[in-house]
């Protein structure tokens, strides 16, 4: 059973948001084939707990095996019958309602609409889930709210977003605004609906299920609903600077404001992070620091920064008292181990001869920074090489066009699978530059 077309929209009426899906037979599949789904909501991000195998997970709002939900009573609202396309398609409508505090109110909403081929096969079925949101309060307005459909392990997971509006009651103004002659005279109610009740209290659970109300106020509420839909949309625009609560996909349109590239393979908690202190680290770009940010960024592993200007060996550097990691340009004691150990490595304080030359090697100069870096023991070496490749071709984003990188992996010593993998990398490198 193929599942397709999900997508999550907001309501005409505030607060509320739609989420569509629908089934597809496969092969000799019919509709009894089609699985249990849960329907999770949450805010801000996609980041939902794994689920349970055995019950419920947090966030769910839709559970196709449990419907209506514990503590609600459910009501069939009038269905009907359409031709779409030259094909036959059935839809039912089931309202779910619950007690809060001393009235009825509405808590789920399926709307089920299953196609039929000419031969009275069903092809489709489209389920549509009206989201009221938390009981008696409904959805925030302006809050964008992030949909997830599947069992308990999907694959693949379907994602949707939809940002609810509000309720302004601008249908109510409008009538409000006309003569009052044409308000006393409005007294023609609705058309009685076969198997609705309007009266009854699950009838008025339903906002848009009464129809007590005239003929005219009727019609300009059908406008109303429009002008609330219009409002809410212009007055969510306030919101999209908002960096921790505007909808993720206005994140690459945000980065491009301040020429930030995304990094659209990170989780959305981190996009955000990355735009709301991009400028901070603008600020440091060119620092040992920034270099340190920019290069774990791009490649997500521990990273050192080293200037190797002090390895470089001048004849006439006496040293700086007042700086004691400067201590002159010397020959190598080779009486001390320590010193002897560290050659090639980040702490490596042997002087050498200056390096004019531009490859990997070449790194004893006043213009070169050491990149040091530790990649993850569960990766392989072709993931390093890509993460490589990637840090290479960002020295222009965080290095002085004047400085020259390169680029030194690091590994366990004491590990010989490693340490073979470090040196096939360096090598690597070594034949890029």
């Amino acid at each position: 059973m193929k599942i397709v077309d999900f997508a999550a929209k907001a309501d005409l009426v505030g607060r509320r948001i739609r989420v569509s899906w629908s089934f597809v037979p496969e092969g000799q599949e019919t509709m009894a084939s089609i699985p249990r789904v849960w329907l999770r909501r949450k805010t801000r991000d996609f980041e939902f707990p794994a689920p349970p195998q055995s019950s419920p997970a947090p966030f769910v709002i839709y559970d196709s095996g449990s419907f209506p939900p514990q503590g609600a009573t459910v009501m069939d609202l009038p269905g009907w019958e359409e031709n779409v396309s030259g094909k036959r398609a059935v839809t039912a409508v089931e309202s779910a309602s619950q007690i809060a505090i001393d009235h009825l109110v509405e808590v789920g909403r399926r709307t089920t609409i299953t196609t039929f081929s000419e031969g009275g096969v069903a092809v489709r079925r489209q389920i549509e889930f009206l989201d009221p949101g938390d009981l008696g309060v409904g959805l925030l307005p302006g809050t964008t709210y992030y949909y997830e459909l599947g069992p308990p392990s999907p694959s693949p997971v379907f994602r949707a977003t939809a940002t609810a509006t509000d309720i302004y009651l601008l249908g109510k103004t409008l009538y409000q605004m006309l003569p009052e002659i044409y308000r006393r005279h409005d007294v023609v109610s609705g058309p009685v609906v076969p198997g609705f009740d309007s009266g009854s209290a699950q009838a008025r659970a339903v906002p848009e299920g009464p129809t007590t109300q005239g003929q005219l106020r009727r019609l300009i509420d059908l406008f109303g609903v429009g002008f609330d839909s219009m409002r809410s949309t212009a007055e969510n625009l306030r919101n999209l600077p908002d960096i921790d609560h505007v909808d993720y996909q206005f994140l690459p349109l945000l980065s491009k404001w301040i020429g930030w590239d995304l990094s659209f393979d990170r989780s959305i908690p981190l996009q955000r992070h990355e735009v709301k202190y991009a400028a901070a680290l603008y600020r440091i770009t060119g620092t040992i620091p920034g270099c340190m940010v920019w290069a774990r960024r791009l490649t997500g592993w521990q990273v050192r920064v080293k200037e190797f200007y002090r390895n470089a060996f001048f004849t006439n550097d006496i040293g700086d008292k007042d700086d004691p990691l400067s201590k002159g340009s010397r020959t190598v004691d080779t009486s001390n181990a320590a010193l002897l150990a560290a050659i090639g490595t980040f702490d490596d304080a042997v002087q050498y001869t200056y390096d004019t030359g531009t490859t990997e090697k070449d790194r004893y100069a006043y213009n070169v920074v050491g990149i040091f870096v530790r990649p993850e023991k569960s990766e392989t070496v072709e993931v390093a090489k890509r993460k490589l490749a990637k840090l290479r071709a960002g020295f222009e984003m965080f290095l002085p066009v004047n400085v020259r990188g390169v680029v030194i992996v690091e590994m366990d010593p004491h590990a010989d699978v490693q340490t073979g993998v470090a040196n096939l990398l360096n090598k690597v490198g070594e034949a890029v530059s």
